[in-house]
């Protein structure tokens, strides 16, 4: 039940570069809870993320939506631009809020990037 998450909340960092993915194990409740929390206070700017297995990637659809309440988007082509984690092919979703509240998740599962 792992992700790779790339997350960008409160401000934007200098760079892109300080942005990094980190596996996020979603069985580890302490874990979880700081996703749930990030979607929930609205302090996500961006967040991607790619995952092991097509559950994981639904998880994490149901949190960003439920618990987000977000919604299925289309990007400008502006916001794909402008917008740092945003990767062709993303399935993109977005936080009712005035700025960030991006969610784009590959919809493919990439079990290789877990190999341990």
């Amino acid at each position: 039940m792992r992700l790779l998450i790339s997350i960008i909340d409160w401000e934007y960092p200098p760079s892109k570069e300080e942005v990094q993915p980190m596996v996020w194990d979603l069985k580890n409740q302490n874990t979880l809870l700081s996703l749930i929390l990030a979607y929930g206070n609205g302090v996500i700017l961006e967040l991607r993320a790619e995952g092991e297995s097509e559950d994981i990637i639904d998880a994490l659809r149901g949190i960003a939506t439920g618990t987000g309440s977000s919604s299925k988007i289309e990007l400008s082509e502006e916001e794909k631009q402008s917008l740092w984690l945003y990767q062709e092919g993303d399935d993109c979703y977005r936080q009712p809020m005035s700025s960030g509240g991006y969610t784009f998740m590959n919809p493919k599962p990439q079990p290789q990037k877990f190999i341990e």
